[in-house]
């Protein structure tokens, strides 16, 4: 599964892991095409940018 990001630091990039602050939207996301992979959309929340900052700073 190819997932492709959506809004943040990396939009529009296709990967094969979700990186941290990516989610899955809430409903059921419906794989669409790309060349010979699925993808996925993930989307960027702005909320998990924030815990991962106060958590670097906890380190």
């Amino acid at each position: 599964m190819i997932y492709v990001l959506v809004g943040g630091p990396r939009d529009g990039q296709h990967v094969d892991d979700l990186p941290r602050g990516y989610r899955l939207p809430l409903s059921d996301p419906q794989p669409e095409p790309f060349a010979e992979f699925d993808t996925v959309r993930a989307v960027w929340f702005e909320l998990d940018e924030a815990m991962f900052r106060s958590a670097q700073r906890r380190d």
